[in-house]
């Protein structure tokens, strides 16, 4: 049962009936009052017709329930003082109650407060892995603890107050193992006490633990205060390192053959701890890790699911590391008469993504069908990804391979859903997917020609993260400058609707669809794209999205979700005569103070080089040290007329002292020309970068600054191809970190 006190200012004008009789006994309260510090509640009055020794409670008025002090009252008059911090809350009216008998009871005002009144929410559930007895389960709200012990099946129910709607909910358990003693301690952050009054019922499992534990990394190792912290530590919890973290924790709590690492004594302990993690990982069979991942998602239990009240519309963000945006995501849409489309786009070849299906929900998993499959154009170095037969895979490599990377087609055939986690913002989801893949005669270095005999089908499980249009808090673009804050007007680098033109290794024409551009908006709502050349309209509507109206009849949507310093995380959806498809990536606003020059590009010391960043906000991309990995390591040495290109290759050592380097590999010197709309690159005999400037900020200490980028190569300088510079990589968004070699040599790892 779900209770909600609600504040003074709603209370009805009708109060409890004062002075309840029976017999010659009354309970009479003179007073209820703060003082003048607000450091302690008195309550002054007179309990008649009683003898000594009568038991005094103080409630709340408006939920008897809820006791706010005892005491044995010796004489008739009373004079209870209770000090604040051992209030729940503050009420807004007091009753004072003799001997538990609530027809024994006086009502009046609390005086001199600001602010009064509390909720009331029962939660209930279970402690399981598999069910986990007798365990105490416990919630702090406001520095209050409530607790109870679950039942031999795992099962509790616990009543708890606060003031807030938005105080953050955390339910732990703790039971102890019989063999070995150690603790099975679990955790459940539940999010905001609104989220409990919309659902009391709240497992604590090895799935909350492994999300608990990954959102307070994600928080740099703090728990979240608020709920705007926790949702913003949501986006960076990795959704398959949860998965896997949960199963490690099952096998400990369930499986015989494994146990608690030693020096660990407790899950919690354990878990926290990424070094710990990873060995027993390393340590462990794959089929173990995957039978149990396997279990949890069968599990009614442990994942959320989904019942039959679906968002009809998920927007599906990829998870990025902490300190960084995604740059990627898509859009489901659900219509409640069981079709929906899946809204998405490939960056690297600009396709665009409208993929209609048919869905349903069946055992508390949302399944698809797509009615017409999704075909991607995609590359892969891998041949046994596309063939399990020995015989092609043994011609493929006896005829040299391929000098580049195979072009293969996908089709996805059908994906199915199963909810994880349901968190405050972010909602964690293993998806299962069946695709086919189609491979067009390969050829192979030797001059021979690999025809596949067959399509391969796959069906592939692997997790994302969603985020449900009820749960979002759009950030609303702005005409007006006043504040500063998501201000159209001036300079931007966006996502603009263009075309790349013919791409530098084939005869791919890149379709009219999403591209990063240096987009000026004028204030007569004008759009002008500096590398596409495309001038089009644009306005704010009443929900604070931007809308771009181009010549060709296309007109793309855009709203703010996320934003991080600089940084905004921004969804576009694009209508357009070709039809719907829909991208996520980050924008960022303009600096008319940036110019980008060869003063600018030397680097601070000798050391430092420019890391470029682009790929950097994928999970995984940081050891445990909070180090980039060495394919992350790749960017620019400038002087003031030349630059090299410098890679990471991997970690060596370690040497006698325990201590590891990353070599740093630098290309030969080549020359850059800055220019009044760019910087331009002569990377490669073949191959130009342009850059063009959009702002720069301190991260961390670092210098960092933000560019569109694009590069082109000369087909027939390249390989012999057609001659003439066309695309090679589409123009896009990228970070620009100024980076220390020194954090990469004599590292004890």
């Amino acid at each position: 049962m779900i209770k909600q006190l609600v504040m003074a200012v709603l209370l009805s004008a009708v109060a409890i009936s004062p002075a309840s009789w029976a017999g010659t006994q009354s309970v009479e309260i003179d007073s209820v009052s703060f003082n003048n510090k607000q450091t302690w509640l008195k309550v002054k009055g007179e309990l008649k017709g009683f003898g000594k020794n009568t038991s005094l409670t103080l409630r709340d008025a408006n939920n008897l329930e809820v006791i706010f002090h005892s005491e044995t009252v010796k004489n008739k008059r009373f004079n209870a003082k209770v000090q604040i911090e051992n209030l729940i809350y503050v009420p807004c009216k007091i009753a004072a109650v003799a001997n538990n008998n609530t027809t024994l009871m006086d009502s009046a005002d609390v005086t001199d407060v600001s602010s009064c009144g509390g909720y009331s929410a029962t939660l209930s559930g279970l402690v399981t892995d598999e069910p986990i007895p007798y365990a105490s389960v416990s919630v702090t709200v406001n520095g209050n603890t409530f607790t109870t012990t679950a039942d031999e099946n795992g099962a509790y129910s616990l009543t708890i107050l606060t003031t807030t709607l938005e105080t953050l909910v955390k339910i732990e358990s703790s039971a102890f193992d019989a063999q070995t003693g150690d603790e099975i301690n679990f955790v459940n952050l539940l999010g905001s006490f609104e989220k409990v009054l919309e659902d009391d019922s709240h497992n604590v499992t090895n799935v909350t633990t492994a999300s608990y534990v990954l959102t307070l990394a994600a928080n740099g190792f703090q728990e979240p205060t608020n709920i705007t912290e926790l949702r913003q530590a949501e986006t960076a919890v990795d959704a398959s390192q949860l998965i896997e973290l949960a199963a490690v924790i099952k096998l400990i709590v369930d499986d015989a053959n494994y146990q608690l690492p030693d020096g660990y004594t407790s899950i919690i302990e354990f878990v926290s701890s990424q070094s710990a993690v990873e060995s027993f990982i390393e340590n462990t069979p794959e089929v173990d890790l995957i039978a149990a991942q396997n279990a949890i998602l069968a599990d009614s239990d442990l994942v959320a699911g989904f019942d039959s009240d679906i968002p009809s519309f998920y927007y599906a963000i990829d998870t990025a590391e902490p300190g960084y945006l995604s740059r990627s995501g898509s859009a489901l849409k659900f219509n409640a008469t069981g079709t929906g489309s899946k809204l998405s786009f490939t960056s690297w070849n600009g396709q665009a993504i409208n993929a209609g299906y048919s869905w349903h929900v069946a055992n508390g998993r949302i399944e698809t069908t797509y009615t017409t499959p999704i075909e991607q154009e995609l590359l892969t170095y891998n041949i046994e990804s596309l063939t399990d037969d020995q015989a092609e895979i043994d011609a493929f490599y006896a005829g040299g391979g391929v000098d580049d990377q195979i072009v293969f087609y996908q089709s996805t055939l059908s994906q199915n859903y199963t909810r994880v986690v349901d968190g405050a913002l972010v909602d964690v989801i293993n998806v299962e997917t069946r695709v086919e893949k189609r491979t067009p005669p390969i050829q192979l270095t030797n001059g021979d020609t690999l025809t596949l005999q067959n399509n391969k089908i796959e069906i592939s499980s692997g997790q994302q993260t969603f985020r449900s249009a009820l749960d979002i808090e759009p950030i609303a673009f702005k005409a007006d400058c006043s504040n500063g804050v998501a201000c159209v007007l001036g300079q931007w680098g966006g996502q603009y609707n263009y075309s790349e033109g013919k791409r530098a290794y084939d005869d791919y024409i890149y379709p009219t669809t999403s591209y990063a551009d240096v987009i000026m908006f004028d204030s007569n709502g004008v759009a002008n794209g500096k590398i596409s050349n495309t001038s089009a309209n644009w306005q704010i509507n009443n929900v604070g999205q931007l809308v771009i109206q181009y010549p060709n009849g296309a007109v793309q949507t855009s709203e703010i979700i996320d934003q991080l310093g600089l940084e905004y995380g921004v969804f576009s959806q694009f209508s357009t005569p070709e039809g719907e498809f829909a991208t996520y990536d980050i924008w960022v606003k303009g600096q008319t103070s940036f110019v980008l020059d060869s003063a600018y590009l030397q680097p601070t010391s000798s050391n430092h080089y420019w890391n470029g960043e682009i790929n950097s906000w994928i999970p995984g991309s940081f050891d445990s040290n909070g180090l980039l990995i060495p394919e992350r390591l790749w960017g620019w040495l400038f002087t003031s007329h030349t630059v090299q290109n410098i890679d990471g290759v991997a970690w060596q050592g370690p040497d006698q002292n325990g201590l590891s380097s990353i070599n740093f590999v630098l290309s030969d010197a080549v020359s850059y020309q800055v220019g009044a709309q760019n910087i331009e690159i002569n990377r490669l005999p073949f191959a130009k970068r342009y850059w063009y400037p959009i702002a720069s900020t301190i991260i961390n200490g670092d210098r960092v600054f933000y560019i569109v980028e694009r590069e082109e190569r000369d087909a027939q300088l390249w390989f012999g191809g057609q001659p003439g510079y066309n695309t090679f990589i589409p123009s896009r968004i990228n970070i620009e970190r100024e980076v220390d070699r020194a954090n990469y040599t004599n590292v004890a790892r």
